[in-house]
């Protein structure tokens, strides 16, 4: 094998845009699970910070009413009821952690259901695809941030329990308030922690994540070869290349009416920009032509720059339908695009008397 074949063959180019939303369609995106396990810990304790204390109250004094009032004969309304309570101050306290999951999903793109990624894959049960999967650089990498949260996790455990030994010692014979009052404060220290931690191993994921997936979608010479060829005979890619260069020659086109003497129309579908060098031989040139949008946005030029149109619709139509921008117009229009300079000449020298 030659090196040339060699290096086509080596993935050493960042994928094209068009590799890119291949990838989307088919369902392949970069996603952190990392963050959504941070803002739902971000949302909870939001949650538990603002509302917690009173939300945790009424599900308290609801459930206390359940088993208060089972023996009465209203003992079922009122359980209902009181399960009612309970189950909006519970969602209220989750409703945040899920709606920040959701801002999450949307912000990476994540929320994508294609029918390729629902359809069963074989490699996902290939024995050699997950040795793979589990010993290669993405596997390396979930191992290593698995063991980095459990060793931070269970550090910042082990420091909390050291700090608080003795005050646990000391609420043995502490009241159901204090208690209740207490597991509060250590359940938002915790979660506090949680949160950073999480938030910090989240952020180095959603790094990790967006390089892999430029890793993973990497392109050979061949492979850009094989684009280029596919997107030179893709109907839709045609239609887009010629519809930019279009737009780009229409706009270099409009950059030109100021320059005009007079603009010919027919009078609102076709618009012809015209120029005529008084100090050089040769007939005047067309610098730009359009019909609809274009033919409007050149009466606009026309009117912001003081240059007078002409109402000539036979001379309009010949002139849009067979003149190139840039060509000097044919004989047989002479007289009446001289008629069309001199009305303009008028003009000028009306609006300058």
């Amino acid at each position: 094998m030659s090196e040339s074949e060699s290096d086509s063959g080596e993935k050493i180019h960042d994928p094209t845009p068009k590799k890119l939303d291949d990838a989307r369609r088919k369902g392949n995106i970069a996603r952190s699970p990392d963050i959504l396990s941070a803002t739902s810990y971000l949302g909870l304790l939001i949650g538990l910070s603002i509302f917690g204390a009173s939300q945790i109250d009424v599900i308290g004094s609801s459930l206390t009413r359940i088993f208060a009032e089972a023996t009465t004969p209203q003992g079922m309304s009122i359980a209902l009821k009181a399960m009612q309570n309970a189950f909006i101050a519970a969602a209220s306290l989750i409703a945040l952690p899920i709606a920040l999951i959701l801002a999450a999903l949307i912000a990476q793109r994540g929320i994508l259901v294609t029918g390729s990624n629902l359809a069963p894959k074989l490699d996902r049960i290939s024995i050699l695809k997950g040795f793979g999967r589990k010993f290669g650089a993405t596997g390396l990498f979930e191992f290593a941030k698995s063991t980095t949260k459990l060793l931070i996790l269970s550090v910042a455990l082990g420091v909390w329990f050291d700090l608080e030994k003795d005050r646990l010692i000391g609420l043995s014979g502490a009241s159901a308030g204090t208690l209740a009052i207490y597991m509060g404060k250590t359940v938002l220290s915790l979660l506090t922690v949680a949160t950073l931690v999480a938030g910090s191993i989240a952020i180095v994921d959603f790094l990790w994540q967006r390089f892999d997936h430029q890793r993973k979608l990497r392109m050979s010479h061949q492979d850009l070869r094989d684009e280029s060829k596919d997107s030179e005979g893709d109907p839709h890619q045609k239609a887009q290349r010629r519809q930019r260069a279009q737009e780009l020659a229409g706009n270099r086109m409009l950059q030109d009416v100021p320059e005009a003497d007079v603009i010919l129309v027919n009078p609102t579908e076709i618009a012809v920009a015209l120029k005529w060098d008084r100090t050089q031989p040769g007939a005047p040139i067309c610098v730009a032509k359009g019909q609809g949008e274009i033919a409007t946005r050149i009466r606009e030029l026309a009117a912001e720059n003081g240059i007078p149109t002409y109402r000539d619709i036979p001379t309009a139509r010949m002139l849009y339908a067979d003149l190139p921008v840039g060509a000097e117009i044919p004989h047989d229009t002479y007289r009446a695009v001289a008629a069309a300079i001199r009305f303009a000449d008028k003009m000028r020298s009306k609006a300058r008397s």
